[in-house]
């Protein structure tokens, strides 16, 4: 096989693999749902480059015998190293960021400028809420718009710090790709049941109420919520959540200055 039809068919491997993952859902682990389609669109342009003339295994490829055999055969080997990250999406297929990834990614929201909207009405007794939404509000908001109200959060376990307790129920938000995503937690009370780490949850509480933290304050601790009623879910699709146009921003570590919020 020549040098040239080696690029070509690497261009068409590549571009399946692109395509495949937006077929398969999975490129969600990886790109917020508004950028998915973009994954489709580039596996295909690459695909095409790959596949039509000039350039393409379907055209005229010249042999292009230099006599510089030996650097051809080594630059076909390097060529083909570019396959290692398609086995490695198509054979092991990783996962969606999980609680491995929550130390290095925690995140504390900002109150923003515009206060807090009206609360959602409640469903089957609770109010249906992001994890993102929770976590502002008990962090951020002066009113304690959260305080007696039963809420509904879905997330991942993620194991406690400290002499805290319980458990962490976690979900990640994601501005553009898997790179750049940040981890909102709640602390989990009163939940007697062993959870399995990145086990995927909803649950029904109130939050412990405490006063909010100052806005220059970098790293308050998560909010806790004492549970009544706690079920397994299956993993949420996409997995992570994707802010709001009106939301806070946080950044990692704990300092304010990212958008939490989201859905």
């Amino acid at each position: 096989m020549t040098e040239e039809q080696t690029r070509s068919l690497l261009l068409v491997v590549l571009g399946a693999t692109a395509i495949w993952l937006w077929w398969s859902g999975d490129a969600l682990n990886y790109v917020r749902p508004g950028l998915a389609s973009w994954v489709l669109v580039g596996g295909v342009v690459v695909a095409l480059l790959g596949l039509l003339p000039p350039l393409g295994l379907l055209g005229d490829q010249a042999a292009g015998h230099d006599g510089g055999h030996g650097d051809h055969r080594h630059r076909a080997r390097v060529g083909w190293l570019l396959l290692v990250p398609v086995l490695v999406v198509i054979l092991v297929q990783p996962a969606a960021l999980g609680s491995y990834a929550v130390s290095s990614r925690s995140a504390v929201p900002g109150g923003g400028d515009s206060g807090f909207e009206p609360l959602a009405a409640p469903v089957r007794g609770a109010v249906p809420m992001s994890m993102a939404e929770f976590v502002t509000r008990a962090v951020r908001d002066p009113a304690q718009s959260l305080a007696g109200v039963r809420v509904r959060l879905v997330g991942f376990v993620a194991p406690s710090e400290g002499k805290e307790g319980g458990y962490r129920l976690t979900r990640f938000v994601i501005f553009c790709c898997a790179a750049d995503a940040q981890a909102l937690q709640a602390v989990v009370r009163g939940d007697r049941t062993p959870r399995a780490r990145d086990q995927w949850l909803e649950v029904e509480g109130t939050w412990l109420a405490r006063p909010p933290a100052a806005e220059d304050d970098p790293s308050p601790p998560p909010p806790a919520l004492q549970v009544d009623s706690v079920r397994p879910v299956a993993p949420a699709r996409p997995p992570m959540s994707t802010p709001s146009s009106s939301a806070a921003r946080c950044r990692p570590g704990g300092a304010a200055g990212g958008p939490p919020a989201g859905r």
